[in-house]
Order: structure tokens, then C-alpha cells, then sequence
């Protein structure tokens, strides 16, 4: 990726280039670790993993922050890692693998800050390739988007903005269309339809329940919702609910509860 690389001033030896689509020879297992709440700001934490699959080397991963990132901290060793919260003037964490991430190899942990709530983002992740020789009529043409033409993309858990609504009705509300796409293609986050149906009912259950006053059991809905994505032991998730549906939906869940 000749923009990160030379952003960083890193000269590396790399493999031939792909003919195809460089720096999109990567596949990668993006994992939730943890997705702290404190007051309006949220902290969360990932790991990624090349796969075998991958045929270059991993070297950036980005996610959109829309509401900005408060704090991005290097990861460790501080030496092997670039982190900053910009891409063109557009606020994204982003993280530069400087020694490069073989495939088979996964990252250790990668952390961020921002202020808003846990929702649906994107994610780029892109491979090393040498850089193609100079071309000065190709630099004068305007630079292509190298967020869709030299890295990959999907969906994970990421922070966006607080709503401008922030009342229990407007945040269960917004939670029931995180639940609705969490359980529907091309997410499918919560595997078991059984699961789908019964956190909407929880939903619905806290909204009657707050809208006639009755405050406890609406708290206690939605402690039935968290109780639903939750496995038996710390730590792991209910039959059907997969690692970004659960650090999607548990923690705006508990917002809900404290704002109750």
C-alpha cells in the first residue's frame, strides 16, 4: 500500500506484486476483545487475524469513527506499530502494521476511543505490495480512493455518533433496528431465528413497560434481553449469537438500562 507506506517513510522488501487488485489479496477474522462504556465514551478493543487464505502480507486496518477518536494508543511493541486517527482528512482508527503481519498471524490488541454508541461500521484491511514504478502523468491525474481500490472491507462493530434523541424510547427503539440487522443477510450476527424472535419480544415487552411508567419492569425486559445473548460462563455468548452481534447488542443494552 504505497500511501501508508510512504506515510510511515518505511521501505520494505515484498513479494511480487499481484497483477490484480493489490493489496486486496488479504483475508482477515476481525474479533471483538472487549467494548468498554464509560458515560458518553466508548472503548473497544480488537484483534485481527490474516488468515492462511491471505497471499500478502497484512499492513493496515482501519474503522470508520465517524464521531472522531478520542484516544488511539500504539499497540505493542510500540516500535512495530504506526496509529492515527485521520485518512485523508476523514476520521478513521487506523493502525500500520510497520514490520508486517504475516498470514496465519493475528494482531494483538487494538484500541480506540471515541464518543457515541456501539453500531454497524466498516472496516478496511489491506496488503503489502511493492510500489509501482513512477509515472508522471499518472501522478497528475486526481488519486484514486485506495480505501476501495487497494484495501478490503466489511462490517464490524464500531462507534457512532449519539442520536440526538437520547431518551430510553428513541434508544430502544434504534436497538430493536440493530437487533432487526443483526439477525437478517448480509449480517446474520444472531443465527437462530428462535433468538430473533424472542430479543424483539424482550424489546417490545421493555418499550410497553417504560411507556406506562413501570420503570422495573422495564429494566427487568431488558435484563432478560442481555441474559438471552449471554452464555453460561463468563465470557461466551448464547447458542446462535455470534462475537459482533453480542459486543453489538449487550452494550447498547446496558445503556438502555442505565438510562432507564
Amino acid at each position: 500500500m504505497r500511501l501508508i507506506l510512504s506515510t510511515v517513510l518505511l521501505l520494505v522488501t515484498a513479494p511480487a506484486a499481484h497483477s490484480q487488485n493489490p493489496g486486496q489479496h488479504v483475508k482477515v477474522n476481525v474479533t471483538l476483545v472487549s467494548i468498554a462504556v464509560r458515560s458518553d465514551t466508548i472503548g473497544i478493543c480488537y484483534t485481527v487475524q490474516s488468515t492462511t487464505a491471505s497471499t500478502e502480507k497484512l499492513v493496515a486496518f482501519f474503522v470508520d469513527a465517524p464521531s472522531r477518536v478520542l484516544r488511539i494508543p500504539r499497540p505493542t511493541p510500540v516500535t512495530d506499530w504506526s496509529a492515527d486517527s485521520l485518512w485523508a482528512g476523514r476520521p478513521i482508527a487506523q493502525w500500520t502494521i510497520l514490520t508486517l503481519l504475516n498470514p496465519g498471524s493475528a494482531t494483538p490488541p487494538l484500541y480506540f476511543e471515541s464518543v457515541g454508541l456501539p453500531g454497524i461500521l466498516t472496516y478496511w484491511a489491506g496488503g503489502d505490495f511493492p510500489p509501482p514504478p513512477v509515472d508522471d502523468a499518472a501522478d497528475a491525474q486526481p488519486r484514486p480512493d485506495l480505501l476501495a481500490t487497494e484495501m478490503i472491507n466489511g462490517k464490524t462493530v464500531g462507534v457512532e455518533p449519539w442520536p440526538t434523541d437520547r431518551t430510553p424510547k428513541a434508544l430502544i427503539a434504534r436497538l430493536r433496528s440493530l437487533t432487526q440487522a443483526s439477525c437478517a443477510a448480509p449480517l446474520t450476527w444472531i443465527t437462530s431465528t428462535s433468538l430473533c424472535t424472542n430479543l424483539l419480544g424482550y424489546l417490545t415487552q421493555a418499550e410497553t413497560n417504560r411507556a406506562a411508567g413501570n420503570v422495573n419492569k422495564a429494566k427487568s425486559s431488558m435484563a432478560t434481553y442481555i441474559k438471552s445473548l449471554s452464555g453460561k460462563t463468563a465470557g461466551t455468548y448464547a447458542t446462535g449469537v455470534t462475537n459482533p452481534g453480542y459486543w453489538l447488542l449487550k452494550p447498547n443494552a446496558d445503556i438502555i438500562v442505565s438510562n432507564l
